[in-house]
């Protein structure tokens, strides 16, 4: 019987694996997976593609691509995603994607089964893996310093955002004042976007206060705020 090569392309090297050899398979291209720094920003090590690292609470996304120029059926038969991911059978066809909100550290390593999408041959295997570390710190990044100056009489409006931390989060004024007329309210909470600063001043002056922000872990960053209303 004759046999068929299937090629994995990692780092730049092509590795060759037996496959099942018929006539399907003899008459379609082989499927190519690709593990390198510039495909998917993976690296292979000992036969395992290591995707880019992750941190819990943050959002990630890694991809598992092929080269073959086909929709490819992505199925995991050993191993699991870390926790808060998951990977559709289907993205594309360029491969397919590992994304969502890590929940927990650690290594996890899983193995895929690769078909041509509505085929049975060809096909191919590739194990991955992702180390999620713990979340960077909560810092508040926008903006520093604050913040935008107003006008009394006239709309008023001032975004913060952050990053770091394990949402979801809450934004609050811990001290001092806001000027008359504006208040702090977070419309898309528990989200940290679309937290922000609004309303009507109505009274001219330097307003000062801390706004701060905390996470689901009890973290919290805080930035001193300044606000001058011209009459």
């Amino acid at each position: 019987m004759r046999k068929t090569l299937i090629t994995i392309a990692a780092a730049g090297v092509l590795l060759a694996v037996p496959a099942a050899a018929g006539p399907a398979l003899a008459q379609s291209t082989s499927i190519t997976l690709l593990c390198s720094p510039a495909t998917n920003g993976g690296t292979l090590v000992n036969g395992v593609c290591v995707l880019p690292a992750a941190a819990v609470g943050q959002p990630y996304e890694a991809f598992l691509l092929t080269s073959n120029g086909a929709v490819d059926t992505f199925t995991i038969t050993s191993g699991k995603l870390p926790p808060g991911l998951s990977m559709p059978a289907t993205f594309g066809a360029a491969g397919t994607i590992v994304g969502g909100t890590p929940t927990k550290q650690g290594t996890f390593t899983w193995t895929v089964h690769v078909t041509l999408f509505g085929a049975s041959t060809p096909s191919t295997d590739g194990t991955y893996s992702i180390t999620v570390g713990p979340p960077p710190p909560l810092t508040i990044t926008f903006p520093v310093p604050c913040c935008n100056a107003g006008t009394v009489g006239s709309a008023y409006f001032q975004n913060f955002f952050s990053s770091g931390g394990v949402g979801p989060f809450t934004w609050t004024i811990t001290a001092g004042e806001l000027p008359p007329g504006v208040k702090q309210t977070s419309p898309n909470a528990p989200q940290v976007i679309g937290n922000h600063l609004a309303g009507t001043p109505a009274k001219a002056g330097t307003f000062t206060f801390t706004v701060k922000v905390s996470d689901s872990k009890g973290d919290h960053a805080t930035e001193p705020g300044s606000i001058t209303i011209a009459p």
